[in-house]
């Protein structure tokens, strides 16, 4: 029975550190993507981007040319030059989100593990980092569909395909789970910070008494 405690601690750190390995990780495939997702966003031929177009039959190949396939195009690559100098900040932007959302995200996890392993958990670090992941989580991904959204409008009217359309609420509907979980991670800071003021009153009333004693 005496070794639970001990068995309970192990746990806990060989947790705390498999997080912070993979937060690591994850830091390191953000950076990857992020220099991928960019260098094929501004190509020597243009800004590339998709672009919605009417359905229509479609034979090509998949593989390297090793497969022939058939199918319904919706969408296509354009590449976009002179495109307005909003709509070009507006994809800079995005994909500026597209990296710091996700760091924000780790680095913030990553900090309530390193507190953790250190034994510190109702701190005020630990509540931070909850409200910026909540926050990031939140608004990160609503600020990303208006900005590409801006980016497509600058694309089609470069193109010659008009000035575009606003953004339509139903393309807010993916990022609802996104949404809800930044809300619920909100609630764990809220939590902490509870947490945080329930210690400190514990610690005054510690004071209290043995002041009186």
């Amino acid at each position: 029975m005496s070794s639970s405690p001990s068995r309970t601690a192990r746990s806990q750190t060989a947790d705390a550190v498999t997080v912070l390995l993979f937060g690591a990780a994850a830091l390191v495939v953000v950076s990857i993507s992020t220099i991928l997702r960019t260098l094929g966003t501004f190509r020597d031929q243009g800004i590339a981007w998709s672009v919605p177009i009417d359905e229509q039959p479609l034979s090509a190949t998949a593989d390297s040319g090793a497969v022939s396939v058939d199918g319904i195009a919706q969408q296509v690559m354009v590449f976009a030059t002179d495109v307005d100098p909003l709509s070009t900040a507006a994809i800079i932007g995005s994909l500026v989100l597209w990296t710091l959302a996700p760091l924000i995200v780790i680095i913030g996890v990553m900090l309530v593990a390193w507190n953790f392993l250190r034994g510190r958990f109702f701190v005020r670090g630990n509540a931070r980092a909850f409200d910026a992941i909540g926050w990031t989580l939140v608004l990160a991904p609503m600020l990303i569909v208006m900005l590409e959204n801006r980016g497509l409008n600058g694309v089609l009217g470069a193109i010659g395909l008009g000035p575009g359309e606003p953004v339509h609420p139903v393309e807010f509907w993916s990022i609802v789970p996104l949404f809800a979980t930044g809300v619920a991670v909100g609630l764990i800071a809220a939590a902490f910070r509870q947490g945080i003021r329930l210690q400190q009153e514990k610690h005054v009333l510690e004071k209290e008494t043995e002041g009186l004693v």
